[in-house]
């Protein structure tokens, strides 16, 4: 059986978030404001929200409704 994976996520405010690519600026930040560069390892659906995996141990999650698309691929 193929299982399908998310690709890509678009946000409502117009941000793509794509696996294996550079999150974009500002994603994870330091407490001084300094951009912390990450890679979007996965995005997985958790129910009631889209959680991105990415590189360095970061994790972000976005509710349901700040998600406009969202592209699968068989994996």
């Amino acid at each position: 059986m193929t299982s399908r994976q998310i690709t890509e996520l678009q946000l409502t405010d117009g941000t793509t978030i794509r696996r294996g690519d550079h999150a974009p600026h500002r994603t994870i930040q330091t407490g001084s404001q300094a951009d912390i560069p990450v890679i979007v390892r996965s995005i997985e659906d958790a129910g009631s929200r889209i959680e991105v995996h990415l590189s360095k141990g970061y994790s972000i999650a976005f509710p349901a409704g700040r998600i406009a698309r969202l592209v699968l691929s068989n994996a």
